[in-house]
């Protein structure tokens, strides 16, 4: 566009104002193509980042379903224990040691 600029004032004034107009349409043609340019950018980065939470999110959900099992096997554990009359072999091996 810059070099466009050096050959203004050799247009003829008649044409000045369709030759500023089209330099106005070239410059918002090139204003655009950066935009898209810079939009897609943006895409890509965004899309980058999206599939990193995803993969995050993924990995997240394997280690709850594996601590919501660790702490159901514990619960039953606990449950089983809870269950035992009291006072089984625990209670006579006190009564030996005396």
């Amino acid at each position: 566009m810059a070099r466009l600029d050096t050959f203004s004032p050799q247009i003829a004034v008649q044409v000045r104002p369709l030759y500023q107009l089209w330099r106005d349409g070239q410059t918002r043609q090139l204003q655009l193509v950066e935009e898209r340019a810079r939009y897609a950018k943006l895409q890509q980065s965004s899309d980058s980042e999206l599939e990193t939470l995803r993969q995050q999110e993924l990995a997240l959900r394997e280690q709850l379903e594996l601590t919501t099992r660790k702490l159901e096997n514990l619960t039953d554990i606990e449950r089983q224990l809870s269950s035992r009359k009291p006072g089984g072999n625990f209670g006579s091996e006190k009564k030996c040691r005396r």
